[in-house]
C-alpha cells in the first residue's frame, strides 16, 4: 500500500476520534490476588489485644463501658456471632488473603466496579465507580456495607456506609451501624497500600485511621469458608448473652500490669494518641497487681438520653413516604410513623400496619406506585382481545387494598386504619377488613376509636394462618406477648418476610408497655421466636428479611445483636434489683449507657425503656 494513503488514512481515523490503540488513560489496575504482609498491629493478630487494652483507639465512654463488660465466651454462644465476617473498618487487618476482580461495561468496556473477596467474606464486596446514588435510609444494612469508590490521581478512595454493627478491635470495641469508613487504595508495585478510617458518630471522638500492606500473590487462590454455626445447648437450655456487670470484669487491667504501663493510658482515648500526653503519663504509675476496676463513665457519650429528652420538641412531619422492595412480592413504605408492610400481586395488597393517620394519602401514593409497573408483561401469542392493546396495557386501575393486619394497636402503627378502610381502593375479601389479635380490638373498642378503625377479625391462639393463599404465599400471624400482650408478627411464608412490628427496631428501644401486658421477659422471648424462625442466607447475613416497626430493613444478624442488648440490660437491671435499689436509683445508675448512643436518640425512649425493664422485673420478683 502507498505509504501516502496509509498517513491520509491515519489522519483521517484521527480526525473522527476513532483509537488506532488502546488508550493509556483509565484508572490504575488494581486486580489480581494478594497477600496481606505481617509486620505490625501486635494486638489485632492472635491471641489479640487483652481485655481493658484500647491502647490507639479514640473510643469515648461509651464505647468504653461496652467493652469493659464485653465477654469474649459471646461470639460462640451465639450461633449468628459464629461466623460473623469483619467489615471494611477492620477487615484490611484481617490475615485473609485477597482477590480484586474488574467488573467491564459490557458495551463500552469501561471499569464500573471493583470485585472484592477476602477469604472469610459472605460473597464478593462491591465497590461502584459509576457514580450510582447512596441507598435509602431504610435499606438494608450488611457486614460490607454499601461501597462508592473515585480514583483521586492513582488512588482509589472508597466510602462505605449501610454497614452493620461490627468491632474495631476483638476485644469487644464497637462500632455502630451509623459508622463510616473512608479507605485508600494505593498500588505501589508489589505492594498494595490500604489505609482506611472509621468515622463513628456513636462510638468514637475522633477519626480513627489505621493501615495495612498486601503484596501480589500471582499463584494465590483464595480459599472457601464453609462456616456452619453450631448451638451447643441442651435441649432445655435457654439462650443466654455472656457478658460482666459494670465494674465486675476482673481483667481489665491486665495488659497495664504484664506491659507496666498506666492505666490511663491502656483504657485509650483521643487525648493519650497526641505527644503532649507523654508527659502526663510520665508522671502515671502502672499498677501494682491485677485488680477489678471501677470504672468511672462521664464524657458527652454519657448523656445522649438526656440531651434527647431535653431537646424541642416538634410534631411529626411525613411530607415522605417512601417504598422499598424487599424480597418476592412484599414492600416496605417507611417515612410514615410506623413502618408498613405491604404484600403486591395479582389478588392486590395486603397491609400489614397502616402508619400515622396524618400519612394516609402518602402512602396510598406509594400503593399506587407499587402497583403500577413500568412495562407490562409481552402479549401470548395470540389475537389481542383488546380494540386498543397499547392502552389497554399501559393504563392502571386503582390498586385492590383486601386488608389490613394489625401488629399492635400503638397510633403510628394504626392511625391510618379508617383512612386506608374509607379510600375507594379499599376493597375487601368478605369480612377480613382488619385483622388483629382479640386485645388489640379489645382496646380499640375501649378507647372508642372509629368504626373503620377497629379489628372487624381477630384470633387468640398463638398462630393465625389465613384461610386461603394471597398473592400465591401463605401469611401467617404469631401472638407474642411483648411491648404489650396484643403483638403479633407476620410471616409471609414464600417470600421470606417477617413483619416484626414493635417487637423489634432497628434504632429505638422496644417501647414495652406494662399497662398494656408489656414485659421484658416476653420482649426476649419474642426476639428469641423471632431469630429462631430466621434462616440467614451465608455468615449470619440475608435470607430472612425482617421488616421492624421503626427502622431499615434487617436480617437475622440485626435481630440478634438488638435480641442481645436486650437480654444484656435486663440483668444489669435486675442485678441492681436484687441489691434493693429504686427505680430512681437504677434510672440514675444508667444502664443502658452505652448503648443510648444506637437506640436512645429519642425524646423518652431510654427513661421508658428502663422504667418498663424494672417494673416488669420487680413484679415477677
Amino acid at each position: 500500500m502507498n505509504i501516502r494513503v496509509v498517513i491520509a488514512a491515519t489522519v483521517i481515523l484521527i480526525a473522527l476520534g476513532v483509537p488506532l490503540f488502546a488508550q493509556e488513560n483509565s484508572p490504575l489496575d488494581l486486580s489480581g490476588t494478594w497477600r496481606w504482609i505481617h509486620y505490625e498491629d501486635l494486638r489485632e493478630r492472635h491471641p489479640g489485644a487483652y481485655p481493658g487494652d484500647y491502647l490507639g483507639i479514640p473510643l469515648n465512654d461509651a464505647a468504653r463501658m461496652r467493652a469493659d463488660t464485653y465477654d469474649e465466651e459471646w461470639l460462640s454462644s451465639s450461633p449468628l456471632l459464629q461466623c460473623r465476617p469483619r467489615g471494611p473498618g477492620y477487615q484490611a487487618l484481617a490475615l485473609d488473603p485477597m482477590r480484586i476482580e474488574k467488573e467491564i461495561d459490557p458495551v463500552n468496556r469501561q471499569l464500573i466496579a471493583y470485585r472484592v473477596s477476602f477469604q472469610k467474606t459472605p460473597g464478593d464486596r462491591m465497590i461502584w465507580l459509576d457514580g450510582r446514588p447512596r441507598p435509602s435510609q431504610y435499606a438494608q444494612h450488611s457486614w460490607d456495607g454499601f461501597s462508592t469508590g473515585k480514583f483521586k490521581g492513582d488512588t482509589l478512595e472508597v466510602t462505605s456506609t449501610h454497614i452493620k454493627e461490627s468491632f474495631v478491635r476483638r476485644n469487644g470495641i464497637p462500632t455502630s451501624f451509623r459508622a463510616t469508613v473512608i479507605e485508600h487504595i494505593s498500588l505501589e508495585e508489589p505492594y498494595l497500600d490500604w489505609t482506611f478510617t472509621v468515622i463513628d458518630p456513636d462510638y468514637l471522638t475522633e477519626p480513627l485511621v489505621r493501615s495495612a500492606t498486601y503484596i501480589r500473590g500471582p499463584n494465590l487462590q483464595i480459599p472457601t469458608y464453609p462456616c456452619q454455626p453450631e448451638d451447643d445447648r441442651q435441649p432445655d437450655e435457654a439462650y443466654r448473652t455472656p457478658h460482666y456487670l459494670p465494674g465486675e470484669n476482673p481483667y481489665l487491667t491486665e495488659s497495664a500490669f504484664k506491659y507496666r504501663v498506666p492505666i490511663e493510658g491502656v483504657r485509650g482515648g483521643a487525648e493519650t494518641l497526641y505527644p503532649d500526653w507523654k508527659a502526663v503519663g510520665l508522671t502515671l504509675k502502672p499498677p501494682d497487681a491485677e485488680s477489678t476496676l471501677k470504672p468511672v463513665y462521664k464524657d458527652d457519650s454519657t448523656k445522649i438520653a438526656e440531651r434527647a429528652d431535653a431537646a424541642s420538641k416538634s410534631p411529626p412531619v411525613y411530607d415522605k413516604a417512601e417504598a422499598l422492595h424487599v424480597s418476592g412480592n412484599v414492600y416496605m413504605i417507611g417515612g410514615a410513623g410506623g413502618n408498613i408492610v405491604l404484600s403486591a400481586g395479582g389478588d392486590g395488597v395486603v397491609m400489614v400496619d397502616s402508619g400515622a393517620g396524618a400519612a394516609t394519602e402518602k402512602v396510598l401514593g406509594a400503593i399506587r406506585q407499587i402497583t403500577q409497573t413500568v412495562r407490562p408483561p409481552e402479549q401470548s401469542d395470540s389475537a389481542s382481545p383488546f380494540a386498543d392493546s397499547w392502552q389497554a396495557t399501559h393504563t392502571f386501575a386503582q390498586p385492590a387494598i383486601r386488608m389490613i393486619i394489625n401488629t399492635n394497636d400503638t397510633a403510628d402503627h394504626i392511625g391510618g386504619n379508617a383512612g386506608i378502610t374509607g379510600s375507594p381502593m379499599f376493597r375487601p375479601i368478605g369480612g377480613l377488613r382488619i385483622v388483629a389479635h382479640q386485645t388489640v380490638q379489645s382496646r380499640m373498642v375501649e378507647a372508642n376509636a372509629a368504626p373503620g378503625a377497629v379489628p372487624t377479625t381477630t384470633y387468640f391462639s398463638d398462630k393465625y394462618t389465613l384461610y386461603r393463599f394471597l398473592n400465591n404465599q401463605a401469611i401467617q400471624l404469631f401472638h407474642v406477648n411483648a411491648t404489650t400482650d396484643g403483638d403479633s408478627m407476620v410471616w409471609f411464608r414464600k417470600s421470606d418476610v417477617i413483619a416484626a412490628g414493635d417487637v423489634y427496631n432497628s434504632d429505638i428501644y422496644p417501647p414495652i408497655d406494662v399497662a398494656r401486658g408489656g414485659n421484658i421477659d416476653g420482649e426476649v422471648d419474642a426476639l428469641n421466636k423471632l431469630v429462631d424462625m430466621c434462616a440467614a442466607e451465608f455468615m449470619s447475613q440475608g435470607g430472612t428479611m425482617v421488616i421492624p416497626g421503626h427502622g431499615w430493613i434487617s436480617d437475622a444478624g440485626d435481630v440478634g445483636y438488638y435480641r442481645d442488648m436486650i437480654m444484656i440490660i435486663r440483668d444489669r437491671v435486675r442485678a441492681m434489683i436484687k441489691k434493693g435499689l429504686t427505680i430512681e436509683q437504677v434510672k440514675a445508675a444508667k444502664p443502658t449507657m452505652d448503648y443510648d448512643p444506637l437506640y436512645g436518640r429519642q425524646a423518652g425512649v431510654t427513661a421508658k425503656f428502663v422504667e418498663a425493664v424494672y417494673k416488669s422485673l420487680k413484679e415477677k420478683s
